[in-house]
């Protein structure tokens, strides 16, 4: 029988490693820094399976369920994202910044955003053009529930097989559409990858582990983590030195965003969705390792695990800091970014814990209203770029 997860304090830093990827991909200092929002996926589709696998065991009826699942994710969710787009209603009205924001509000209010991107109206803005992710991620729960608790489990595997080989094949045929249609070759990765189909397969990777119960049956889960990183750095070398990519090596790895000359908007994803399994994986099995061992305690490390409980935050906040608080005393340039880089992080820190105190935890502690006899789980509600 499925147990429920309790705290792990490794996710936090693994947490902290993807916000930090993201943010150091929008300061322009690693190209890859946008494989980050495939960690977030990945974790959102363990943590949560684990949550509705367990809520599936318990005697409820469907509308409890969802009811209980659906209050405590808005509780965690909706608050900063909310207080955060009314806040530049208040700024728009009068200084009409940022630009495009009343056209757009009606999509971000209500989780649709990441659907505008296939219009050729379509702009970006650092204040909520990453919000793309969050559009994705509250889709997921929007139907997920349904998936697990009306689905045996011998049903869910069957999907999870469907799923995983029904991911590339369709970035593959909308690739082509999107060709077909005129889009630009970046145009065509960037549609894709905010598409809420593209990133299936992320979020059942991530319920693989629970629903396969494999942190009991993997026995040896370090090998699994060193395949799958040795497979996502040939296949990152490979496309690196097939391709003319215009960036070095150490800061794309092969993974420079917007390629699709090597069908980089299909197998990215798988690639990346398989590495990351493979460490969450390795933080929650049964099975002790060196490798596992040596990992958390760098996952587990104090600092990171500060920059993970906030990470939430730090996402909904840190390009509209860094473009029009940090870059407007300082502008940025090749020169500068590294050290403007490692000043911006504890800016967007200390706002991200302020919004966590004042806001954030207000209405986490409502969550336990909701919470029956169990201990709450911690679940990712993050996401990142574009």
């Amino acid at each position: 029988m499925q147990t429920q997860p309790n705290y792990i304090k490794s996710l936090d830093g693994i947490r902290a490693i993807a916000i930090l990827l993201v943010m150091a991909f929008h300061f322009g200092i690693i190209r890859f820094g946008w494989m980050g929002v495939q960690l977030f996926f990945v974790l959102s589709g363990f943590l949560i399976s684990s949550i509705l696998l367990k809520e599936k065991e318990k005697p409820a009826s469907l509308p409890q369920r969802l009811k209980k699942f659906w209050i405590r994710r808005s509780l965690r969710i909706f608050p900063l994202y909310y207080i955060y787009l009314t806040v530049f209603v208040i700024i728009c009205l009068f200084t009409a910044f940022p630009p495009g924001y009343f056209h757009d509000l009606p999509y971000l209010y209500s989780y649709t955003f990441n659907l505008t991107r296939i219009t050729n109206s379509w702009h970006e803005s650092p204040v909520y053009t990453h919000f793309w992710s969050l559009c994705v991620e509250e889709q997921f729960y929007l139907f997920f529930p349904f998936v697990i608790f009306l689905l045996s489990r011998s049903s869910l595997r069957a999907l999870l097989v469907a799923v995983l080989i029904a991911g590339p094949v369709f970035r593959w045929s909308f690739g082509n559409y999107l060709a077909q249609s005129g889009k630009t070759t970046f145009e065509i990765f960037d549609v894709i990858y905010w598409f809420p189909f593209s990133h299936l397969d992320a979020f059942f990777t991530g319920m693989a582990i629970p629903l396969l119960s494999l942190k009991d049956r993997i026995k040896r889960p370090e090998w699994l983590f060193v395949l799958s990183g040795a497979l996502a750095l040939f296949a990152g070398l490979t496309n690196y030195f097939t391709e003319s990519h215009g960036h070095s090596l150490p800061t794309s790895m092969g993974y420079n965003f917007g390629d699709i000359n090597s069908y980089q908007h299909v197998w990215y994803y798988t690639v990346l969705n398989l590495c990351a399994a493979s460490l969450i994986l390795l933080l929650v099995s049964s099975y002790s390792s060196f490798a596992g061992n040596f990992i958390k305690r760098i996952l587990e490390n104090n600092i990171l695990v500060s920059i993970g409980k906030v990470s939430y935050g730090m996402y909904i906040l840190h390009w509209v800091i860094q473009t029009q608080l940090v870059e407007r005393w300082i502008p940025v340039s090749e020169s500068n970014k590294y050290w403007l880089f490692l000043l911006d992080i504890p800016i967007v820190y200390a706002f991200a814990l302020l919004s966590f105190h004042l806001i954030e935890q207000r209405f986490i502690q409502l969550k336990d209203r909701f919470t029956t006899g169990n201990t709450p789980v911690k679940a990712s509600t993050l996401s990142t770029k574009h």
